[in-house]
């Protein structure tokens, strides 16, 4: 959903007659935690393939250092525009993920419609590791409960962070005031 966010953030830029290339000069505060949060978030990916012992605390070990560097990196740039919606996304998605024990609330009825019964029966009795059912979840109404056509379900924090970087990306590649040169250049009757 977040690769969607980033794409549509420039398409939208680049109607608003900006240019992709100001994208790249903007000066991110704490880069080198995007990087270890994508890092960790790859790792989970790696994990979710069957390539790692599920019993283990790694996984929820990883995702919660991943919603950290990611925080401390938006935290970090707070300054620019719009950046302050994603981390309130974020922080909604941490906070539900913390409030349920290292789980995420998951709509057993979208888990139905979705994935077919076996996944509702699964989730129902617990056996889905990272995932509790929201019906009986603290703050359940953060949870993945928001159906998008007939293959997504996302959260509300998703939704939230997703906007955020649509609208930060496209102010970025829209400002006109983003510096485009690293040299400064003289008029030639600066020095007459």
């Amino acid at each position: 959903m977040f690769l969607e966010a980033l794409i549509l953030g420039i398409i939208i830029g680049l109607v608003r007659k900006g240019k992709l290339s100001r994208l790249e000069y903007v000066n991110f505060s704490c880069k080198p935690f995007i990087y270890i949060a994508a890092l960790l978030y790859l790792s989970i990916i790696v994990m979710n393939l069957g390539l790692f012992n599920y019993s283990s605390s790694l996984y929820s070990v990883f995702l919660l250092l991943s919603y950290i560097f990611t925080g401390l990196f938006l935290t970090a740039n707070i300054s620019m525009k719009f950046v302050a919606i994603p981390l309130i996304g974020l922080s909604m998605n941490l906070l539900a993920f913390l409030s349920n024990g290292f789980k995420f609330p998951l709509s057993s009825e979208a888990a139905a419609k979705l994935y077919g019964n076996e996944m509702y029966e699964l989730l129902i009795n617990g056996k889905i590791l990272f995932f509790t059912p929201a019906e009986g979840a603290s703050l359940s109404f953060l949870g993945n409960i928001i159906t998008i056509g007939s293959r997504i379900i996302v959260s509300a924090g998703d939704i939230v962070a997703a906007i955020g970087i649509i609208l930060a990306v496209q102010a970025i590649i829209s400002d006109k005031f983003i510096q485009t040169r690293n040299k400064i250049t003289f008029s030639k009757d600066i020095f007459k």
